[in-house]
């Protein structure tokens, strides 16, 4: 089946604003790409920051996507842990141009205004997070700790290099880093 022209509309965007900056793509040049008209781009887009945000919204949906699948099982502490580093590390090396629209767009404009709600869209997936580590922290099998000092000790090396890997030709993560980033993650949270 051939993409929409909402999915092309947004890979185009990807590819631009990815290899010009944001700042320096024109509506006009994603329309081209995409290869669609005037009235379906302005359709699913009124302006670019609109485009950004709905690409930026796409990458997160995707992301959160493929870190709860980790814990859906009922994964205990440790296991929960190192599958989500696990699974961001696979998500960036699957998707490294998704893992870099969220990286990049997040530190521009682009993504700036009042719709949506940035942290609505974090939301849902911060909750079911936030309710495993509950859960596990009052079983005793993690520490308890404030969920952002959580997030942080968990992610914050992951999400530190998840710039460089997705910058890579052919991204790759070493078996022996993701052993380890996996390992200073539990390391950080464990009982």
């Amino acid at each position: 089946m051939a993409p929409s022209a909402h999915d092309r509309i947004l890979q185009a965007a990807a590819d631009l604003f990815l290899a010009q900056g944001f700042e320096a793509t024109s509506m006009e040049q994603v329309r081209q790409r995409a290869e669609v008209s005037n009235g379906s781009l302005y359709h699913h887009c009124p302006t670019k920051n609109h485009l950004a945000r709905a690409l930026y919204e796409a990458a997160l949906r995707d992301y959160h996507a493929a870190l709860l699948k980790v814990l859906a099982g009922g994964a205990s502490a440790e296991e929960g842990v190192r599958g989500l580093i696990a699974a961001h590390i696979a998500w960036v090396l699957k998707q490294p141009q998704q893992a870099r629209v969220l990286h990049e767009l997040r530190r521009t404009t682009a993504i700036a205004g009042a719709e949506p709600d940035w942290g609505g869209l974090n939301a849902e997936a911060f909750d079911t997070l936030r309710r495993w580590c509950d859960g596990e922290a009052a079983a005793g099998r993690m520490q308890a700790l404030q969920f952002g000092v959580w997030l942080a000790l968990v992610f914050a090396p992951v999400l530190q290099l998840t710039p460089q890997w997705a910058r890579q030709p052919r991204p790759s993560v070493p078996p022996k880093l993701r052993a380890v980033l996996a390992e200073a993650a539990w390391r950080a949270v464990a009982p």
